[in-house]
């Protein structure tokens, strides 16, 4: 079981970094090999909507995103990690999802092998939870369509400095838990 953590922050240490890195530990814990990888530091381009993946079943872009679609495909879960920046995940983390459509073949059905689970991790400043719920459900049912088992995210509301997560010891194990739910117990492989 291999589980990889990606932060969608261009901070390391930040919020997001800490709390995708706690669920990895969590991961850990329940049996998995996990790996995190920083989005900021993968050189890849948007999506160009060239629609040559259709037809070659490949992005004709030889970027950083190589390294990332085999990250994803070697994967039996993944954590998605984003701050909300005005309401929806950084940049970064959005043109890495919009990459994501060479993993579609023509009829829209996903090209990635069944069985993957994946979570979210979306600190936010705002201290109301559900403000941004939305976005959340709406990044989810995406990863659903690429076939993914899909955890209740985790929305760390008020987060407005750097360290604000760490200090949190509630939701550092809300986060921690996140990470284990992800590997199957023995009882059910």
């Amino acid at each position: 079981m291999k589980i990889t953590g990606f932060v969608g922050s261009p901070r390391k240490g930040g919020n997001t970094d800490v709390l995708v890195r706690q669920a990895l530990a969590g991961a850990e814990e329940a049996g998995a090999a996990t790996r995190l990888i920083y989005l900021n530091d993968v050189a890849f381009r948007d999506c160009q909507g060239c629609g040559f993946c259709k037809r070659a079943g490949a992005c004709r872009l030889n970027d950083g995103m190589e390294e990332l679609y085999a990250a994803i495909r070697e994967s039996d879960g993944i954590i998605l990690g984003s701050p909300v920046y005005f309401g929806m995940i950084t940049g970064t983390a959005k043109s890495f999802i919009d990459r994501w459509y060479a993993f579609l073949n023509d009829d829209f059905t996903t090209r990635l092998s069944p069985g993957k689970t994946a979570a979210l991790v979306l600190p936010q400043g705002d201290v109301n939870p559900d403000v941004y719920a939305p976005m959340a459900t709406h990044f989810s049912v995406t990863l659903e369509f690429f076939g993914f088992r899909v955890a209740a995210p985790l929305i760390a509301a008020g987060m407005l400095d750097a360290g604000d997560a760490a200090k949190d010891e509630a939701l550092m194990a809300r986060a921690y838990a996140l990470g284990q739910a992800l590997v199957p117990s023995q009882t059910e492989k």
